[in-house]
């Protein structure tokens, strides 16, 4: 069984777990490990059980490094090693016999540490990914939203993410990009609820000097800074009508033009959109465009809500745990009870696994060493997992906490949201639910 963890920039950007005797590693989507990079083979290099032992083979021209040494034919594979194909470093490690699995996805609740790989006897091969770029999880709904993902990437095609607030639109999107041929280029995120309607189009496309009052010089838009890379539009279907017919207009043949000059200007750019809303309906009562809709949704991905998935609980509780404990200098690093553990399952996370993880640092702050997590390290009104993002009282706590945040953050909407650990998706979400006018709030 061998363990490979991809990293891309010294970035993780994929961890899996193979037991098969015969393993393929390129850019094809028929490998056992893709890697979407131009300068990586369909079939770059290919490990092969020798008696007791592995072998890699190299199948490319494009150069393939062997701890730092380049390799021909067949080389003996060392127990761990590191496997260079730029511009991916894998680090590969044997874990006991090729007949060795890790061990049922249900008996997880029961391992003190996910990433300790506990194996059991089998024969049938299989392959388990438990971190997909920044995505966490090893259930079989996980492992399919991986899959989907590495299917999606290598396309120029549009793409709609679906999913409940807190599920990680914005997580899928990216792994999206850097799974794709444009990871050397940006990747360039708008919130499509913090547009106004009368920036939309200079916000988008850019500006000329002097196209309104205060322009005083020339500006590039999202558009234009995404050249060659992925624009990510989340909150799609929070988009006005005038807003929704400029997006259209630029989808149709990727043209466009600086407010304030006639001239025509293409870009070449991904679109990625995300939304939780049911644009069915939308389109249904007129507030959502069908011919947006169906430019849209030529690839579609469903997220499932962490009560789908609550196998993934456990893994997702030691991930947060752990960068937590970083981020506050806690030592020995907190673990969850059983108890908890369990408790959590049972729950059905109205708010996903954002909720998870605030709930997780909200608990941190009244905990104490040796951070044994349980029930009793919440505040009394933290265990009520399962309010509706429309109780009054919920709306009223939150809008207090969130303008509070602001101001004591000189209403910087990126200090905010890394303070309250969220995404600035959800501050701006926020804002609108509660009719906030951030820039009156500003004056």
């Amino acid at each position: 069984m061998f363990e490979f963890k991809v990293f891309l920039n010294k970035q993780l950007l994929q961890r899996t777990v193979l037991s098969k005797p015969h393993i393929t590693v390129g850019r094809s989507l028929q490998n056992d490990i893709v890697l979407q990079d131009k300068h990586v083979s369909r079939l770059h290099f290919v490990l092969r059980k020798s008696g007791e032992s592995f072998l890699i083979e190299n199948k490319s021209l494009n150069g393939l490094l062997l701890n730092g040494k380049k390799i021909e034919g067949l080389v003996d594979l060392p127990k761990k090693c590191e496997i260079t194909v730029l511009p991916f470093i894998i680090h590969a490690t044997e874990h006991g016999e090729d007949n060795t699995l890790p061990i049922s996805i249900e008996k997880l609740s029961t391992i003190s540490d996910p990433e300790t790989l506990k194996i059991s006897s089998t024969t049938a091969p299989m392959t388990i990914t438990t971190h997909f770029g920044t995505l966490v999880g090893e259930s079989p709904a996980m492992q399919q939203l991986y899959q989907r993902i590495t299917d999606v990437a290598p396309s120029r095609a549009t793409v709609l993410i679906r999913g409940e607030h807190g599920t990680g639109k914005e997580l899928v999107a990216k792994a999206i990009h850097q799974l794709s041929p444009r990871h050397d280029s940006p990747m360039i995120i708008v919130n499509c609820a913090a547009l106004p309607i009368d920036l939309i189009e200079s916000e988008l496309f850019g500006y000329e000097k002097g196209a309104f009052t205060g322009a005083m010089v020339s500006h590039k838009g999202k558009v234009e800074e995404a050249e060659g890379g992925t624009l990510f539009l989340d909150e799609i279907g929070e988009l006005s009508s005038v807003a929704q017919a400029k997006i259209l207009r630029f989808l149709q043949d990727h043209s466009y033009m600086h407010l304030g000059s006639g001239k025509e200007m293409k870009a070449d750019v991904r679109i990625v959109a995300a939304t939780n809303k049911n644009l069915e309906k939308a389109m249904q009562n007129g507030s959502f465009r069908a011919d947006l809709y169906y430019r849209l949704k030529v690839l579609e991905m469903m997220i499932p809500p962490l009560r789908e998935h609550p196998e993934d609980i456990h893994m997702l509780c030691t991930h947060f745990l752990e960068k937590f404990a970083e981020e506050l200098n806690l030592a020995p690093p907190p673990q969850p009870s059983p108890e908890l553990l369990q408790y959590f399952q049972t729950e059905q996370w109205q708010g996903n696994i954002r909720q998870l993880e605030n709930c997780l640092y909200g608990a941190l702050v009244y905990a104490h060493p040796p951070y044994l997590l349980t029930k009793d390290d919440f505040p009394d009104e933290a265990p009520t997992f399962s309010h509706d993002d429309d109780d009054p009282s919920f709306d009223k706590i939150s809008k207090q906490l969130l303008l509070q945040t602001l101001e004591n953050q000189g209403w910087d909407t990126t200090k905010a949201a890394d303070k309250l650990k969220v995404s600035r998706g959800t501050i701006y979400y926020r804002l609108k639910k509660y009719g906030v006018d951030l820039r009156k709030m500003i004056q």
